[in-house]
């Protein structure tokens, strides 16, 4: 069942003057409930500007979306309820905290969405359960906090308006890989228990191929691809020549086979490992 759907949407930046550029041409997608989905693409392919539609904050010149079964600009009053349903955080979120305190910080949006004081504590601290914020940093400010622990918080403040979907812009860029995981491990776990919608947009093909159950691929302010994650880097000599990139092991793989090895394409360390066991169990049987 889709929960939101990109009808014929075009967007065009400047438009009528000598700086005009066509960001989207004409998108069609749809978003199913309960998936997480990854939009990859290089620079400029329009995959920023696509998911600023899905919530309002960029109208569609022409085409529509659609949010539970209605246009989401079919009343502009409501367009407000449509971001606290649909919370998107952009890349490098933590430099938008602002507030003295980090329960200020993460209940920002409860508040303006008219909750009760005990409902808006309430949410704030399942948020900072589901980041792993301990508790006592409740009443500190958050910028006295690292640069991972800031991510976490700017991240439970849209948590804590429990949105039917979560829309991620590179949402662990500029983290060492150690805090990307756990992270991204949160982020799974969180989406397994609210059974919330996740859409993510990533450079890092290695974590598009950990987590995303579907793939849309971009190029040239149009989508030229989808598909599950094994579908979509099947192709990987057409992804290299957008000037995407595949997972390192789906390029190891790669080589191998140009080599003469009978292998599959493989996407991750598990797939090619386990890819790889018959042929390792040959060699040993050899010697």
């Amino acid at each position: 069942m889709e929960i939101l759907e990109i009808n014929n949407v075009s967007y065009v930046y400047s438009k009528g003057t000598p700086f005009e550029h066509l960001a989207l041409d004409n998108i069609n997608l749809k978003i199913k409930q309960g998936e997480t989905l990854a939009i990859i693409g290089h620079t400029g392919s329009g995959k920023s500007t696509l998911i600023q539609h899905l919530n309002g904050l960029f109208k569609a010149q022409s085409g529509t979306v659609v949010f539970q079964g209605k246009d989401i600009w079919a009343d502009k009053k409501n367009i407000k309820n449509i971001r606290f349903k649909i919370g998107l955080c952009f890349q490098y979120p933590e430099y938008q905290l602002f507030e003295e305190s980090v329960y200020k910080d993460i209940a920002f949006g409860p508040k303006n969405m008219g909750l009760e004081e005990d409902e808006i504590r309430q949410r704030v601290q399942r948020a900072m359960q589901y980041m792993e914020l301990p508790e006592r940093y409740i009443d500190r400010s958050p910028f006295d906090l690292s640069g991972g622990q800031k991510r976490k918080v700017a991240l439970a403040g849209i948590l804590a308006m429990e949105p039917d979907i979560l829309v991620l812009d590179e949402p662990t860029a500029g983290l060492d890989p150690a805090a990307k995981n756990h992270l991204f491990d949160l982020i799974q776990k969180y989406k397994e228990q609210s059974g919330t919608t996740v859409v993510f947009v990533s450079h890092s093909m290695e974590d598009v191929a950990k987590l995303a159950e579907r793939i849309v691929v971009m190029n040239d302010s149009k989508v030229v691809m989808e598909g599950k994650p094994a579908e979509v880097f099947e192709h990987a000599e057409t992804l290299l020549k957008m000037g995407l990139s595949v997972p390192e092991i789906t390029k190891v793989f790669m080589k191998l086979k140009k080599k003469g090895y009978s292998l599959p394409s493989v996407y991750t360390v598990e797939d090619a490992l386990q890819s790889l066991q018959p042929l390792i169990g040959g060699m040993c049987h050899d010697s």
